[in-house]
């Protein structure tokens, strides 16, 4: 029986249309990037999907690299988990696949999602482009919904994604429609990474990230691989890994993209380079994403990235110059970003405000910045943001020795009730 991990690197590399040469010349130009030296050959690729040698660690990293994994993933994960696979349900709850089928009006009967490759059995569903436009109709709200909402539909949200890898998985379509579920699944899983990201489930959160970005390939929509791309880098500056973050995106940058796209990747960009303290760089992309969220109306933007507005370019060029110590003019942005930001982006807007309060704090604005942690506690609490409490929750560790200050000590019970629920 081939080990698994032969099994899904050689599924891995179908999944992308390559041959065991074309992997090999991927892996060569990765060492090339990285200034190693690597003999790869389509031997050598054939082995390892034989099971008759096993990557080293380097050659683990040099293949992340060829398949746009992040490294952090290879160094926190086991072989092969890392691994992109389109097929792979971790992090996923299949409940109510029928139910949901049927909600989105498609009239076909969908067998139970089995190892079998797609195209292998002929009494399997034909599927067109009419149910894939109905099952974007019915995920589309699931997507875009506000947090608050969304944080009571996760288990929808991944019987969702069950369900559309199991048609892909199982239903017999043409190239187009492949096209077409690979987009939506890729929509999906990025949506219910962040349903885990958002608790603090990081390791959940990369898995699914690292299926939407199989399938974003799969498709070959390049502005859904840079949307996570983006992801995976706003992970590493929130867990203290902003170097991986640079890294990430310096390699993403360099792909064509839609410009509220190429935005955010700048503007994630501006955020690493301001945690390692590097000023000049920081500015310098905070610029290019103004630049290109201006130009963004010249062609219509992904619904995914719809989001993305002036408001959040002013709150996280806000936050790049708070980290570079400059809290004064660092806070006059946020509160400007803050005045732009609709309500409905409520966990953004608990997210955005631990980062004017934290500037409070630096400029000794104590009664305001307990003023301004308790509404960002209050809003984390009702959409279940724990990422947020815990942000809230570490500033306001900061406050004890201020317990005299009005709010400070409601602030701080009502951390400890936080903590105690959570």
């Amino acid at each position: 029986m081939d080990d698994p991990g032969e099994v899904r690197l050689r599924a891995a590399r179908e999944m992308f249309g390559w041959s065991g040469a074309d992997l090999a010349g991927r892996v060569r130009e990765a060492a090339v990037r990285r200034r190693l030296r690597s003999g790869c050959s389509r031997q050598l690729i054939s082995d390892w999907e034989l099971g008759k040698k096993h990557p080293s660690e380097e050659s683990q990293i040099l293949l992340a690299d060829a398949f746009d994994v992040p490294e952090a993933m290879v160094q926190t994960r086991p072989w092969p988990t890392w691994l992109p696979s389109p097929d792979r349900e971790e992090a996923t709850v299949p409940l109510n696949r029928r139910d949901f089928v049927k909600a989105a009006g498609i009239a076909v009967a969908l067998p139970t999602v089995t190892a079998q490759p797609a195209f292998a059995a002929e009494r399997t569903p034909l599927v067109g482009t009419e149910t894939v436009q109905r099952l974007q109709a019915a995920v589309l709200p699931l997507t875009t919904m506000p947090t608050v909402q969304r944080q009571h539909m996760v288990a929808m949200l991944d019987s969702c994604l069950t369900t559309v890898t199991g048609l892909l998985h199982t239903a017999r379509y043409d190239t187009r429609t492949g096209v077409g579920l690979n987009q939506l699944a890729a929509q999906l899983a990025q949506t219910c990474g962040w349903t885990r990201f958002d608790v603090g489930q990081q390791d959940q959160a990369a898995a699914l990230w690292n299926r939407s970005l199989g399938h974003a390939k799969a498709a070959g929509d390049r502005d859904m691989v840079s949307s996570v791309v983006a992801d995976f880098a706003y992970q590493g500056i929130w867990t203290n890994n902003p170097q991986e973050s640079v890294r990430l995106l310096d390699g993403a940058l360099s792909r064509p993209m839609h410009p509220t796209v190429r935005s955010l990747m700048h503007l994630r960009k501006a955020r690493a380079h301001a945690a390692l303290g590097e000023g000049t760089a920081s500015r310098h992309h905070l610029a290019k994403s103004e630049t290109e969220l201006a130009r963004s109306s010249a062609g219509e933007v992904p619904s995914w990235a719809a989001w993305m507005s002036e408001a959040d370019v002013e709150i996280d060029g806000g936050r790049c110059l708070i980290d570079l110590g400059e809290q004064v003019p660092g806070t006059r942005r946020i509160d400007r970003g803050l005045s732009l930001l609709t309500k409905p982006r409520s966990k953004t807007y608990a997210v955005f405000q631990t980062y004017r309060a934290e500037a409070l704090v630096h400029e000794g604005e104590i009664e305001e910045a307990a003023a301004v942690l308790t509404s960002a506690l209050g809003t984390a609490r009702q959409i279940g943001a724990t990422r947020c409490i815990d942000q809230v929750a570490q500033i306001s560790d900061r406050l004890h020795g201020h317990r005299s200050v009005a709010g400070v000590e409601q602030l701080l019970s009502r951390v400890r009730d936080a903590r105690t629920a959570a």
